[in-house]
């Protein structure tokens, strides 16, 4: 139930479960190479199990892992939640959010991540389709078309649809399965904001592929409160977490102290949830990682946004990359970890390799 990695760091309050943790590792890294497909190449006996075609048998944090060729380790279950508009030096300075400075001192982090956009929507949809889509605004899955007078930073009456493909049609056609759990979603596939439901922080809802095909949607779409249950159960290979509009610490606006510690609190109580449950500790992939920083580039310099890396697999103890990234790198870094091919520009991106050690 922790982030165990060279520094043992433990999110759930510290408690040390360490053999039982490398035990279910271990284990999982045999399960993920028996779900990837195409052909298998033997490990020599070495702990890994099959490792898929294209990886090899190594370790991190002294769990016997298979390996992309880029360094990613290979995970069984990914989870990827994301908070809103916060510089990182704000979240660091802030004196209310105890659990997200444990997390800091236990973790992994970033020093010189940034977002890809402004405003919030195309971050969200490059994050899981390698592209912008040429989004400009917060604008809706469906309406009119968008122009700059009614799609800018500040403005996103229009509809803008994504044709092309995402992460999610990814995982379906490599057959692993995922959800996005959308805190006050309501009914599954959702489309519509109300109340603290923001649709647009629900970028899957963005692509016809997915929305065209209402049972998948309504499959892959849900509602934040079934997650508990699929932890108990079975759990998906990826799953992306969307706070509500004030747990995300996207509200009140104009946006102060209380933002921060309404999403410290909300996250103190979820993600030992996540930490807790045997799709983390049996070889998992944990990233908290926010849209973009608080003035939106408008107002201010592009700064810097936090993003914290937990998994039995990675570094810990404060690790703190300086290396330069941004959710290009993230989704090639998910993509690497799941086995998949790269989309859009993660391509190109140089994925996380630096968060989980050699051995």
């Amino acid at each position: 139930m922790h982030a165990q990695g060279a520094g043992g760091a433990s999110p759930d309050g510290g408690r040390s479960q360490d053999a039982g943790a490398r035990g279910d590792a271990a284990q999982a890294g045999r399960d993920a190479a028996r779900r990837a497909d195409g052909p298998r190449a033997g490990d020599g006996g070495t702990g890994c199990g099959t490792c898929p075609e294209g990886t090899t048998c190594g370790s991190a944090n002294g769990l016997p892992v298979c390996r992309s060729a880029t360094g990613i380790p290979r995970v069984g279950h990914v989870f990827v939640v994301l908070m809103e508009n916060t510089t990182l030096q704000r979240l660091k300075d802030s004196t209310n959010t105890p659990y997200l400075h444990g997390l800091f001192a236990q973790g992994a982090s970033a020093n010189d991540y940034h977002g890809v956009a402004h405003p919030s929507l195309p971050n969200y949809i490059a994050l899981v389709s390698g592209s912008t889509g040429g989004v400009q605004c917060d604008c809706n899955p469906t309406g009119g078309a968008c122009n700059p007078l009614v799609c800018n930073t500040l403005l996103g009456a229009c509809g803008c649809a994504q044709p092309g493909h995402h992460l999610g049609d990814q995982l379906d056609a490599a057959r692993l399965s995922w959800r996005a759990y959308a805190e006050d979603l309501g009914t599954p596939c959702n489309g519509t904001s109300a109340g603290s439901y923001a649709v647009r922080h629900v970028p899957f809802l963005y692509f016809t592929t997915l929305t065209a095909d209402l049972p998948r949607c309504a499959d892959r779409v849900v509602d934040y409160g079934q997650l508990t249950g699929d932890l108990a159960g079975d759990a998906r290979a990826f799953s992306f977490i969307a706070p509500n509009l004030v747990h995300d610490m996207h509200d009140p606006a104009p946006a102060g102290p209380q933002n921060l510690a309404n999403g410290d609190a909300w996250l103190m109580t979820e993600i030992p949830k996540i930490t807790g449950s045997a799709a983390y500790r049996q070889g998992g992939l944990l990233v908290i990682v926010w849209d973009e920083d608080d003035l939106s580039g408008v107002l201010a310099p592009d700064d810097t946004i936090p993003m914290i890396v937990l998994s039995p697999y990675a570094k810990s103890g404060g690790y703190a990359s300086t290396t330069h990234a941004d959710h290009y790198a993230l989704l090639a870094t998910l993509e690497d970890a799941l086995g998949l091919p790269r989309l859009g520009a993660a391509a190109q991106a140089r994925p996380l390799a630096d968060y989980f050690p050699d051995r």
